[in-house]
């Protein structure tokens, strides 16, 4: 595939010896704070023969001045880290897509800015990779709120480490709420470089590195990692519209998308209904809460903000639940007529309100005749 990249307006790229066996690639935009925190909590880990075998790269997306100068004093005190700095904004997942051309490591692990890395954890991960070899890896996560202060949960699933046949089987086991977090995932460099990423910089979900996990490595061997030495910061986004939103695309729009990967790519034709929808994985039975289950709910979340299904979304999603259990179309039907006596009732509401609107504008100018009567 064509590589994918841009102009940059700076760079500082450290020499390796040898290939790494890993590369993290940081993407940044803005936060300053949070990025400095970050980066620390991951190079002060590479020790021991890690600084050899571990690349360490800020991906910048044309960021403000203070997160530039914060970059530059971070490549000067760790003379393991490199830094590419893109000469304008190429969008959010532009970095994400580029991490595998930029990397030099035989595997990618995007880690985001505002996330930390505890203790032990480069190590870790090393050791699974260069013992496992698998094509993808996924890991356990703990969280924290915004400043850290606070631990929410200590480990999100409480499964052991697996090793899977294919992604698919991993995907069935841990669903979307495991793999929609950029930070905790770790790829093949070389598969991902094969992916055609423009389609997916053109789509309008909020998750389409998941749907491009499928593409890259649907067949290949991976690995699910039970250490939580990976914090994630709860409710840090500074996107506009991002819970609604969020619901908006499980249940709409990143179904299409999935849908499109499943077929390219001859996945299961009831993988809605064999992966988790489970926020935490405590078995690795099969679900009995599905994907299915998680776009119901989210399409109910989204009427509640007022983001409605449209026709488009309707076929899409028929397409996918003709192949699953057998009452999932008729509970489909159900949200769907709901969705559609919503659509009306807001259209009655908003005619209503220009009719009140309409009436209110009269009454003011019979009260501007009475108020100034004309005399022959």
């Amino acid at each position: 595939m064509p590589k994918l990249e841009c102009a940059l307006a700076d760079s500082q790229i450290r020499q390796f010896a040898h290939e790494p066996t890993l590369s993290i690639v940081i993407p940044s935009f803005h936060r300053p704070a949070e990025l400095q925190l970050t980066v620390q909590s991951i190079v002060d880990q590479l020790k021991d023969g890690l600084e050899d075998k571990v690349e360490v790269l800020i991906s910048d997306n044309a960021s403000n001045a203070d997160t530039v100068d914060i970059i530059r004093a971070l490549a000067a005190h760790y003379p393991r880290l490199s830094y590419m700095i893109n000469a304008r904004d190429e969008g959010g997942f532009f970095n994400f897509f580029a991490a595998p051309w930029r990397a030099r490591g035989r595997y990618t692990w995007v880690f985001g800015s505002d996330d930390v890395l505890l203790e032990g954890g480069v190590a870790n991960v090393v050791n699974i990779l260069e013992r496992e070899a698998p094509g993808f890896m996924t890991m356990n996560k703990r969280a924290a709120n915004a400043d850290l202060s606070q631990v929410f949960y200590a480990q999100l699933n409480s499964v052991p480490d697996k090793r899977f046949d294919s992604f698919i089987d991993l995907f069935c086991a841990f669903g979307m709420n495991q793999l929609a977090f950029i930070s905790a995932q770790i790829e093949s460099t070389e598969a991902a470089r094969k992916l055609d990423a423009e389609p997916y910089l053109r789509t309008d979900s909020r998750h389409p590195h998941v749907a491009a996990y499928l593409e890259k490595h649907a067949h290949a061997p991976a690995y699910y990692s039970a250490a939580n030495h990976l914090v994630h910061r709860v409710e840090n986004s500074p996107m506009l519209d991002y819970n609604a939103g969020n619901f908006f695309d499980y249940a709409a729009t990143f179904p299409r998308l999935l849908l499109e990967i499943c077929q390219k790519v001859g996945a299961p034709k009831d993988l809605f209904e064999r992966a988790s929808g489970y926020r935490q994985v405590t078995s690795y039975e099969p679900p009995q809460v599905t994907f299915v289950d998680t776009i119901f709910e989210n399409i109910l979340r989204g009427l509640s903000a007022g983001k409605y299904l449209n026709v488009g979304h309707q076929r899409v999603l028929e397409a996918a639940l003709v192949h699953c259990r057998s009452d999932r179309l008729a509970q489909f039907a159900e949200l769907w007529a709901y969705n559609q006596r919503l659509i009306d009732l807001e259209r009655a509401a908003k005619a209503a309100d220009q009719t009140l609107k309409q009436a209110q504008h009269a009454a003011l100018e019979t009260s501007q005749i009475f108020m100034n009567p004309t005399h022959s």
